[in-house]
């Protein structure tokens, strides 16, 4: 009886641990922005980041005039190509959309190319392309 209680739990734990691998996905990681693209004309960034942890996502600036760093937390829904990520803003970083090409603290995205060291994203009639670091 004993055995077959250890049996179980560890044919349990083996599901789980199994499940916990599906969370993650080809976007885990730090990715930093290289290039906007609109209309045809690319501009070239090196300020702004944007981190994966399953489904928890992080956006950072960085001022280097200052040396400082301002963020926002949030989640991120990734399925297919779809990718949908919505920020927190909060009374600490209100003025933090400001900062960005963001019109709300939800947008979505098209998955273009996600693969190795190279991610890019469309959204609005803008392409942005990142470097995993």
């Amino acid at each position: 009886m004993r055995k077959k209680v250890i049996a179980n739990i560890g044919l349990v734990m083996s599901l789980l641990l199994a499940g916990c691998d599906k969370m993650t996905t080809d976007l885990e990681g730090q990715w930093q922005l290289n290039t906007v693209e609109v209309g045809g004309e690319v501009q070239q960034v090196d300020t702004v980041w944007y981190n994966f942890q399953t489904s928890l996502f992080r956006y950072q600036i960085y001022a280097p005039q200052t040396d400082t760093w301002t963020m926002a937390y949030g989640y991120n829904a990734y399925e297919g190509k779809d990718l949908s990520l919505r920020l927190f803003i909060d009374d600490s970083n209100r003025d933090f959309l400001q900062r960005t090409d963001w019109e709300a603290d939800t947008r979505d995205f098209i998955v273009e190319e996600v693969g190795g060291k190279r991610l890019v994203l469309r959204s609005e009639g803008k392409t942005y392309t990142f470097t995993k670091y």
